[in-house]
């Protein structure tokens, strides 16, 4: 007997999930995140019975393969429409994998069939959209939350609690991710690249970068100042956002992406680093590995961080999304607060949007007017 029952958290009013285990996933999407990420993490959930792969869909047969063999299911729980899933029942929370344009239809179908929903980043492409998630999500009191996945390698963690209790008031912050894309990864026929699929590298590994920085620096993002640009390649997206925050605390930070530019020599193409009047820490490759500039010396000292004791050699490359699946699955299991809440995937979707109108309008946009 499968339940999925409101309890409140100890310390707070928010109602969260717990779902009995094994809890039964379906997959919206079997593409390539599912293929390369999620499934060592459900792999790694499934052998401590926490959950147990139900069902799949995908319209390319290719895809339902690779996750449906592996996942051993049989022909009647693979669906080439996502809705014959979800109709077909059984199932107690879906996990969304497809184009950034189609999240916010496959969440609300699964909302509205009352199962709750793990979704890839962005929640939505707009924030009206994400806004009816939420509402959806509350009004039929079934969990919703999003993938943040590079703050759930073991070294992100470290960063994180080093900074909360160890290093004092943060001050600033930046972060950067230049990526430079050859001309066969930036075909417009590819979704990322095309504003219809809500891509670009705003909305894309830009993202990543926000609520790293945000979390680093462990205040909500007020204000947002912006320049979005098209500047390397030929479609329609951007490829070059640079963007100033100021934080509720009142520290300030910036985030830099590209497409077309590469770092070079000697320096890191991913980092996100943040400096208290002490010490600061600089991640390097989203949590690859944790580097601290001692103040006292002015020097960089690299600081080990072991893997968590469960991941696996398949798992190793996604640590970070087998990370978020597996607190996210032992908090709906006991009943406790999920790591990342809807609200955290409105308000990374708010500085995203508050900086394309901060880049048309020109000014400082204000979180708490969107």
């Amino acid at each position: 007997m499968y339940e999925q029952k409101q309890v409140k958290p100890k310390g707070g009013n928010q109602m969260v999930t717990q779902i009995e285990t094994p809890i039964r996933i379906g997959l919206i999407g079997c593409g390539g995140i599912s293929q390369k990420a999620h499934f060592p993490a459900l792999e790694i959930a499934a052998s401590m019975d926490l959950v147990r792969i139900s069902a799949i869909a995908d319209p390319i047969e290719a895809n339902l393969s690779a996750i449906g063999d592996r996942a051993n299911l049989s022909s009647d729980r693979r669906h080439a429409n996502y809705r014959d899933m979800l109709a077909a029942g059984g199932l107690d929370l879906v996990i969304v994998a497809t184009p950034h344009h189609l999240h916010a239809e496959h969440t609300t179908e699964a909302l509205s069939s009352r199962v709750a929903v793990i979704s890839e980043k962005p929640m939505a492409t707009s924030l009206e959209e994400a806004d009816r998630i939420l509402e959806l999500a509350d009004r039929n009191r079934v969990l919703y939350t999003a993938v943040h996945n590079f703050l759930f390698s073991a070294v992100s963690q470290e960063a994180i609690r080093l900074l909360s209790e160890e290093l004092g008031d943060r001050v600033f912050g930046r972060s950067k991710s230049l990526f430079a894309k050859s001309t066969s990864a930036t075909d417009q026929v590819f979704w990322r690249n095309r504003k219809d699929a809500g891509g670009g590298c705003l909305a894309d590994t830009c993202y990543h970068e926000i609520y790293l920085l945000e979390n680093m620096i462990g205040s909500p993002v007020r204000y947002v100042e912006g320049r979005i640009k098209t500047k390397f390649f030929n479609f329609d997206v951007d490829d070059v956002a640079l963007l100033l925050l100021e934080h509720e605390n009142g520290a300030v930070s910036t985030v830099m992406t590209s497409w077309g530019a590469s770092s070079g020599a000697g320096d890191q193409g991913n980092i996100c680093e943040v400096h208290t009047q002490g010490d600061g820490l600089r991640l390097i490759s989203r949590g690859q590995s944790l580097y601290r500039f001692l103040r006292s010396n002015h020097q960089w000292q690299e600081i080990q961080v072991a893997d968590y004791d469960y991941i696996t050699p398949e798992a190793k490359a996604f640590a970070g999304h087998t990370g978020y699946f597996m607190q996210t699955f032992q908090a709906l299991a006991n009943g406790t607060e999920i790591p990342i809440t809807g609200q955290q995937a409105r308000q990374n979707l708010a500085i995203i949007e508050g900086a394309r109108r901060a880049s048309i309008e020109r000014k400082a946009i204000d979180l708490r007017n969107l």
